[in-house]
């Protein structure tokens, strides 16, 4: 089954069609089952190598999330981390005077995420389902839109702006579409989307301020045409090929 959900056009869309590609891709999230490793960096368990490019990225990613948070939320203003992982991102305000809000799925990198920023406040589960009391001034999203199902993302963006508070700002980093077959959702366990369709999404929503590529600021449609390639020899995947979008809550 797994093979042919990563490989089947066919197949995905008529999952899609009937709804029932998220129950499918949930089932098969790798971060269920998921140990964190005490030996390992925060970095390694939160799925990063320590090359040269994953650093330069991640330190790239880093900085504008600090930089979107600084211009956009004040001292006291609550924050929500979706799919906070070991606290790699979180852990960036740990000295701040924010007030710290953050969810996973996994409760190996949630007692982790604990440890690095043990004055925050965690809730276990699913988004879509998991209850967060409060609204929040700003929602950020850092590698995980990959694992929301076409047919759930609709419901992701409806509950982040339920949670936010008017005039609270969304903040999204996720790897793009790179080719037809991304479009086409050659595999639903991980979503590459296309700006475009997020744009799409996001629009009823939301004002949106940025959306342009995380690395190098290139604005893409459909899909990258012409994505960067990966130094690893063992993977065609690269973190570089990411999307970067900040989005305010529309006024009623």
């Amino acid at each position: 089954m797994a093979w042919h959900i990563r490989h089947n056009v066919l197949l995905n869309n008529l999952l899609i069609l009937f709804g029932v590609d998220g129950r499918v891709a949930r089932r098969m999230n790798p971060y269920l089952a998921f140990e964190s490793n005490a030996a390992k960096s925060v970095q390694e368990n939160a799925g990063y190598s320590n090359r040269q490019e994953i650093n330069e990225v991640l330190g790239k990613s880093k900085a504008d999330l600090k930089q979107a948070v600084t211009t956009h939320v004040k001292a006291g203003e609550r924050m929500l981390d979706i799919g906070c992982g070991p606290g790699m991102y979180l852990s960036l305000f740990k000295d701040s005077a924010y007030e710290l809000h953050a969810t996973d799925i996994n409760e190996s990198m949630l007692a982790e995420a604990a440890r690095q920023v043990p004055q925050a406040n965690f809730y276990k589960g699913d988004f879509l389902s998991v209850e967060i009391p409060g609204r929040f001034q700003f929602v950020y999203c850092i590698g995980v839109l990959i694992y929301i199902s076409r047919g759930d993302i609709g419901h992701f963006i409806q509950k982040i702006h339920e949670h936010l508070e008017p005039g609270g700002i969304l903040y999204l980093n996720y790897p793009h579409a790179l080719s037809l077959g991304d479009v086409l959702y050659k595999d639903i366990t991980y979503v590459q989307y296309s700006p475009s369709v997020v744009e799409k999404l996001i629009a009823p929503h939301f004002d949106i301020i940025e959306h342009h590529h995380a690395f190098d600021g290139r604005v893409i449609g459909r899909y990258d045409a012409h994505p960067y390639k990966s130094l690893n020899p063992d993977t065609d995947r690269t973190y570089k090929n990411s999307y970067l979008l900040i989005a305010k809550k529309k006024s009623l």
